[in-house]
């Protein structure tokens, strides 16, 4: 072998081990930017308009503080769309849990249920099962299949089991660059005799001259859609403003004392700051992965 051949091969293995640890540190990069803070707390502010149930001829408007956390767990999630717990996953499906909940409503603010007990402040908790149309990073299409079970907070933090909900749900979620997020919910609603007559129950005690003692059944709900649009301002500020409606046409307690409407709508805006952020890293959340 010749010396000019020599220097030759020793220049390509040169520019070959050139482009290997460019290549590694290429992908160290991409390993690091894909990890994120293991948990995020923060705090912000709330308005929101809805009625005091669904059904009610009456709405309230709350302005609320609310902590913003965000925890990226092996099995447990916190985000955008609560608490979540991942219980098994495949490649185009997951089980896990949901929660969700209510705020409370004080009878005596309320004509229809004046002298009746308050509405206390519940949550909904349980399995759901996520089955993934469209998983790409920046782009999702999912239908829920939830089953919570009501809990109502009478003597907190005692917590009343009061029924429970079936709840399908039809999900939209895509990222608009890095800043901008958009989503949409299309979900029915059936519950059993217990949930419905938590909301539009009458005991006889409470029974009146204009409101009949009454005992909802098991069946049909609702049926609703909810859109939202989120964007980050910079890398800790966050607002997010959301739009609902439902529709309760033929449910199956519509002929009790305390239904008065057959549709309704909410709304709200919130701002949030993140304070702190976690040393210690996680892979990028795997459940709802739309962080902004």
């Amino acid at each position: 072998m010749t010396r000019e051949m020599q220097l030759r091969i020793k220049k390509a293995m040169t520019v070959f081990r050139a482009c290997l640890l460019l290549l590694i540190s290429v992908s160290v990069n991409a390993n690091e930017q894909e990890r994120l803070p293991k948990w995020e707390l923060g705090a912000g502010l709330a308005t929101i308009h809805l009625p005091d149930y669904p059904g009610a001829d009456q709405s309230q408007s709350y302005t609320l503080p609310f902590p913003y956390i965000i925890y990226r767990g092996a099995r447990i999630k916190a985000g955008r769309d609560g608490l979540r717990g991942l219980l098994f996953q495949g490649s185009r499906w997951d089980l896990d849990i949901s929660a969700g909940g209510s705020l409370p409503v004080n009878s005596e603010d309320n004509r229809a249920r004046e002298g009746m007990d308050d509405l206390d402040i519940s949550l909904e908790l349980g399995p759901s099962l996520r089955l993934k149309f469209l998983d790409k990073p920046d782009h999702k299409i999912q239908f829920r299949l939830n089953l919570r079970a009501l809990l109502a907070a009478d003597d907190f933090p005692a917590m009343d089991y009061e029924g429970w909900l079936f709840n399908p749900e039809l999900r939209w979620r895509k990222h608009y660059g890095e800043r901008y997020l958009a989503g949409s919910t299309l979900q029915l609603r059936y519950g059993n005799s217990s949930y419905h007559d938590y909301f539009y129950g009458v005991a006889p005690q409470f029974a009146t001259a204009t409101r009949s003692a009454y005992q909802a059944e098991r069946g049909y709900n609702s049926v609703g859609i909810r859109g939202f649009i989120a964007a980050k301002l910079d890398r800790n500020w966050r607002v997010t403003a959301s739009l609902g409606y439902y529709d309760l046409h033929d449910a199956v307690f519509n002929d009790s004392p305390l239904f008065r409407k057959n549709s309704g709508a909410y709304f709200g805006l919130s701002i949030s700051r993140i304070l702190w952020r976690s040393s210690s890293t996680a892979s990028p959340a795997r459940i709802d992965k739309v962080e902004l």
